[in-house]
């Protein structure tokens, strides 16, 4: 009886046409192979299951094929069917994640005195190489760096930030990756017998559910045949224990709405039906970045059904932004929560609640979440309740005029001086960084939400009638809503009428940015101080680095 073999194992590939993805990794080597310049040590790098593995199996058969065909092996020569063959000594495996010790690697190290037997090149394949310990790297460096015409070491990692840089150096590095969804289903209905119908939304599911690996692909297409039943998107969602698509556009409805008592019920229920809280959690933040997808491109992230991205759209249109990156960034960090939590049930039902409850939540994120949505209320016609006026104070009994005293007349309230008319071309009336500070303090007062957009980032200077706010990596998500027009003339207004002259207003990256001129900072931060102090009394000692 014939023993059955996994489909990740029927359907790895033999030749670099075979292989999914890597075009750019692909073309190199058969480039390579073609034409006879091969190095001595090669470093594939990348997540799991994206072909580090199988791509090196195929280099050491191209390389040394008698009849190869535009860099791939043929197959059928006698040095690719020796090398094949598991027994061949001209092609060894090592896995470093169970052999990390000195010893293994010296032991194969000592191999490499003997040249192969039938073959052009000996190939030694050393898998998860990170894990070696470092008299074990110190043992394969002096190999690395003289080895022997014939042999080629290819070194496989997840984890290449972790090999000695005396290592990396002496390697071609080629990192591999993750695999488009896209490929992964059009590799995926290959598999399938014509007979078997699969839904496009189930082999979509199985390549979202891989996030980029063929191999663990492969691994859940096995699973969901196993069960005899038609590959439908039910079918699939039951073998990787998630929840409909519409249980996820419900939940997301409910903390929409804020109904804290919805919420809890729909967990109930989704505990109920024996749900996994991290498998959730992982689907729910998938549908949160195809709903803010939707909000800033109006496309989803992976392609979907007219009804699908109608509802996509529907929900995106309730929600700001903001929301939903708050609703994201605590359903990340929920998921991670659960995985080392005694009862994931309770992450689940907390993080439900903070994100109803976002009027007890004292962070800058839930302060936020709360100015978007009086923003959202404004800009559907919803008033401000205006502020309580005082009561007068009572007015003390009239005084009986008498003709020998007169009160003089009260003075007239002083009028508040207007400000000349902003010239075109005309000399700025203050510094910079004055300006900067004034306009910071009538948005506080004015624009509350705005400033609190605006206080996130730094003051990034001012060149050529520009104010530029600098952002931090971990905020440039609110650049593009700063740099929106109707908010960055907002801006520009107020800081016009603070500078006397007309200027614009542009948010930043940082890393994206030229770095503050600091220099110039610090003389406009002396002049203001001495404007203040007196430049007599100030004293500026220099950094003796």
């Amino acid at each position: 009886m014939t023993s059955y073999q996994s489909l990740y194992r029927t359907w790895r590939p033999h030749r670099f046409s075979d292989m999914v993805g890597q075009e750019a990794t692909r073309r190199m080597l058969k480039n390579q192979a073609r034409t006879g310049h091969v190095a001595h040590a090669y470093l594939f790098c990348g997540s799991h299951g994206t072909g580090k593995t199988s791509a090196a199996r195929i280099m050491a058969l191209a390389i040394n094929c008698e009849n190869p065909q535009e860099g791939d092996p043929c197959l059928v020569c006698e040095s690719c069917k020796n090398l094949s063959n598991e027994t061949s000594l001209d092609l060894m495996e090592m896995d470093a994640a169970s052999n990390s010790s000195v010893d293994n690697v010296r032991l194969m190290l000592s191999k490499t005195d003997y040249p192969p037997q039938f073959v052009k090149y000996k190939v030694y394949i050393i898998d998860e190489v990170h894990m070696l310990s470092g008299a074990a790297f110190n043992a394969l460096l002096k190999t690395l760096e003289e080895p022997p015409p014939y042999m080629v070491f290819i070194l496989a990692t997840t984890e290449p930030q972790k090999l000695p840089a005396t290592i990396l150096s002496r390697c071609q590095r080629f990192d591999f990756g993750r695999i488009a969804d896209a490929q992964i289903v059009g590799r995926l209905r290959q598999a399938l017998p014509e007979a078997d119908q699969a839904a496009e939304e189930a082999l979509q599911l199985i390549a979202s559910a891989a996030e980029g690996s063929m191999r663990d692909a492969w691994s859940l297409l096995d699973m969901c045949m196993a069960s005899g039943l038609a590959l439908s998107e039910e079918t699939v969602r039951e073998a990787l224990g998630s929840v409909s698509q519409e249980v996820l556009f419900d939940f997301l409805d409910a903390l929409a709405r804020r109904d804290s008592a919805d919420t809890l019920s729909q967990v109930n229920t989704l505990m109920r039906q024996g749900r996994d809280v991290q498998v959730f959690l992982r689907d729910f933040s998938a549908h949160l970045r195809q709903v803010l997808a939707v909000k800033l491109t109006g496309e989803p992230i992976h392609p979907v059904g007219d009804t699908m991205l109608q509802r996509l759209r529907q929900q995106a249109n309730g929600l700001s932004e903001i929301n939903l990156v708050r609703m994201l960034e605590k359903c990340m960090q929920a998921e991670t929560d659960a995985r080392w939590a005694a009862t994931p049930r309770a992450v689940l039902e907390v993080f439900a609640l903070r994100i109803c409850q976002v009027d007890q939540e004292q962070d800058l994120s839930g302060i936020l979440a709360r100015l978007s949505q009086l923003e959202s209320a404004l800009a559907q016609g919803v008033h401000a309740v205006p502020r309580e006026t005082p009561a007068p104070k009572p007015q003390a009994a009239p005084v009986k005029e008498t003709p020998a005293l007169e009160m003089p007349a009260p003075e007239a309230p002083a009028l508040p001086i207007a400000k000349p008319p902003v010239q075109a071309g005309q000399a700025p009336a203050v510094l910079p960084k004055e300006a900067w500070n004034r306009m910071l303090k009538r948005l506080g007062q004015e624009q509350p939400g705005l400033f609190s957009l605006v206080h996130r980032g730094r003051f990034g200077g001012y060149q050529d009638g520009t104010f530029t706010l600098l952002l931090p990596p971990e905020e440039s998500i609110f650049a593009d809503m700063l740099n929106d027009p109707a908010r960055a003339q907002e801006v520009s207004q107020l800081l016009q009428e603070e500078m006397g002259s007309p200027v614009t207003f542009r948010a930043a990256r940082q890393e994206a940015d030229q770095a503050v001129d600091q220099e110039a900072l610090a003389k406009e931060n002396i002049t203001l101080l001495s404007q203040v102090f007196g430049r007599e009394k100030i004293v500026v000692k220099s950094d003796p680095n």
